[in-house]
């Protein structure tokens, strides 16, 4: 390597590694390791596994994994036995797990939610959406096989550092895709990546940055003083060029509290570092060397005007967000112990909207803040649960983080990564999105095997945990299969709802699909037995209420179909996405709907007037019923919509 100075300076200093040699992966590591980034990596191309389908084979991915890794590779059996604190981490799983699954029953302190009244004769729960909220207990089974899989990874120092380093590269290559996408094919205002949301890309790019810039510091740490900037390593310059790139996708998402809460990260990570050691030469080229390319990537971006900019309509985005605080908040209060279930929180969201709200909450997808969500799902005693956990887990990283060695550099960025996704999740959502949570689970278990292993015993040892973690992982993979068939099989266009473990969204599709077609007798019956399975599983769900109606009209139970309206009604009375669906079937049931029914049809039609003032769209729909009666009383109620209101 050129230099410019006769004399090399050591490579790396005494008690750091001097004529240390980094021991050499073997293939079998090498290619455990790559599988498990393509797997997790896999998931944040597809959009961020949001789909349900598509998060129940990721879900099933994992512990087929950890089952794969424990079967073919001697050294993760071997490693397993080396990982400690894994009783205390399992036992806090374990609980959370009974917190979760609490609210499946009927008894609690919130007790029943009043909605399976609609149900008599079937078992009652606390939860709103017993099917999400198994869905969400089956990925967190798949989140811990992947922990397993990335703590034996990193097990051995220099597996895990290879591997974290490899994340980060991988992290900056989908950067760079993100980046080309960006600006060459989309155009659009804001950098979203694959993950559906410009604030989600912000959240894992700025958690990005960070190991980006532990990876550099890593490499700085074996050079004394600025030697390293004078020799031009170029393993540090990759490091640093992948910190620019990672700052300038930042930047380009425009997301505001993405940018604050890596900024705050960032400082904190720097400010620590050199804390830990104790204000040294190279932590001081460190911070700057970090501290100069983040300024030159910020002052060569134009999107730092947009983010300014979008910081001077923040007090009505703050609005907005008190709204939906405000509101969510009222639903937590009324079930705080044990909360609606884990993944209920559309179902809830449609319960609790009415006509002062319709405008901000009809498309919200999630509450907007973690803390809050995780409340009104889980309850005080889920949220706790789940601090207890994320507190097992992290306060040994955050030991480890107060040492000056290298695996200590790698505790710091993870601990203040941790940190930038618990601050933005106070405006934003992103650690719900399937594959970002196996992305910060994966990087929590690498470096938790890597700070916290013990020595490698000498000899043949018993690892005690083997056969409990093959089992769990076999289980887990074979939950995934009965739950996500079904899922696959509907979104390709097959049909397996027969089978009992079918999730409501696989019922749903069977209804839709069958209702579509000219049913016989015998059809009708089989659709008769899928609605009543959805409904048992989320009878706050307007959708499958109308398709109840569909079903028990289409077998002449009109009377039936009316109370099922007037059901979905009730558990969804302004939903948008299913207005034009339960408006067409209310109006061609006109005449043989109960005067409640026609109410709440009315009701709907008068709110989603003011919200979407187009009188030409509905005008269209009017125009298509069939039914004389019903096109009569939506042609006269749109005539009285459109009718000037009298002067006060």
């Amino acid at each position: 390597m050129p230099t410019d100075t006769g004399r090399r300076p050591p490579i790396a200093q005494s008690g750091r590694g001097a004529g240390h040699r980094v021991r050499r992966l073997t293939l079998s590591e090498t290619i455990a390791a790559l599988t498990l980034l393509a797997i997790v990596f896999l998931g944040v191309v597809a959009f961020g596994a949001s789909d349900v389908a598509t998060a129940s084979v990721m879900a099933g991915l994992y512990p087929l994994y950890l089952l794969g890794l424990l079967a073919t590779c001697d050294w993760a059996r071997r490693d397993l036995g080396r990982l400690s604190g894994l009783p205390l981490q399992a036992a806090l799983f374990a609980v959370l797990v009974a917190a979760v699954l609490w609210p499946l029953a009927p008894w609690g302190f919130d007790g029943p939610h009043p909605v399976w009244s609609y149900l008599p004769g079937q078992p009652r729960s606390m939860t709103v959406d017993r099917s999400a909220l198994l869905f969400n207990a089956l990925q967190l089974f798949g989140l811990a096989c992947l922990f397993l899989s990335a703590r034996v990874i990193g097990a051995s120092k220099a597996r895990g550092s290879w591997f974290i380093r490899a994340a980060v590269v991988g992290l900056g290559v989908y950067a760079a895709l993100a980046f080309a996408d960006h600006v060459g094919v989309r155009r659009t205002p804001r950098l979203t990546a694959t993950l559906l949301s410009p604030n989600s890309a912000a959240t894992i790019f700025g958690a990005g940055l960070l190991l980006a810039v532990a990876a550099a510091i890593n490499r700085f740490r074996r050079y004394p003083g600025l030697t390293v900037l004078r020799r031009g390593d170029p393993e540090v310059m990759a490091w640093l060029s992948l910190v620019g790139l990672l700052a300038t996708v930042l930047l380009l998402t425009l997301s505001r509290a993405g940018v604050v809460a890596s900024l705050v990260g960032l400082g904190l990570l720097l400010a620590w570092n050199a804390f830990a050691q104790r204000q040294s030469l190279r932590g001081a080229a460190g911070l700057v060397a970090m501290a100069s390319v983040i300024l030159i990537a910020a002052l060569a971006l134009r999107s730092v005007g947009g983010v300014v900019d979008r910081f001077s309509v923040a007090e009505r985005d703050l609005e907005i967000r008190s709204i939906i605080f405000g509101a969510h908040w009222e639903a937590f209060l009324s079930a705080p112990w044990n909360g609606f279930g884990l993944g209920s929180f559309p179902a809830i969201n449609q319960l609790i909207v009415d006509t002062t709200t319709l405008s901000m909450l009809h498309d919200v997808r999630a509450a907007h803040n973690l803390y809050l969500q995780w409340l009104e799902e889980g309850g005080v005693i889920g949220a706790a649960a789940m601090l207890a956990l994320f507190l097992g887990l992290v306060l040994p990283i955050g030991r480890a983080g107060l040492a000056d060695k290298s695996n200590g550099i790698w505790a710091r960025a993870t601990v203040c990564a941790a940190i930038v996704f618990l601050l933005h999740g106070v405006t934003d959502f992103a650690l719900q999105v399937p594959a970002i949570q196996a992305l910060c689970v994966m990087i929590l278990g690498v470096v938790s095997g890597m700070v916290s292993s013990a020595p490698a015993p000498r000899g043949p040892r018993k690892v005690a945990w083997l056969w409990p973690t093959a089992g769990l992982a076999a289980t887990t993979t074979v939950a995934s299969v009965l739950f996500g068939a079904p899922l696959m099989a509907a979104k390709l266009g097959g049909d397996l709802s027969s089978w009992p473990t079918a999730p409501a969204e696989a019922l749903a599709q069977s209804v839709e699909t069958g209702l579509g077609a000219n049913a016989t007798p015998a059809v009708l019956r089989r659709l008769d037995r899928l609605s009543a399975r959805e409904l048992a599983l989320r009878p706050a769900s307007g959708s499958a209420w109308l398709r109840r109606a569909a079903v028990d009209s289409a077998s002449g139970r009109e009377e039936e179909a009316s109370l099922a309206l007037e059901r979905s009604f009730q558990v969804a009375p302004l939903q948008t996405s299913l207005f034009d669906r339960r408006t067409t079937f209310a109006y061609e049931h006109w005449d043989r709907l109960t005067q409640t029914a026609r109410e709440q049809t009315v009701y709907a039609l008068k709110a989603e007037w003011r919200r979407d003032n187009r009188p030409a769209r509905f005008v269209n729909m009017a125009n298509a019923i069939h039914n004389p009666a019903g096109r009569v009383g939506f042609a006269l109620q749109i005539a009285v919509l459109r009718a000037p209101r009298p002067a006060v």
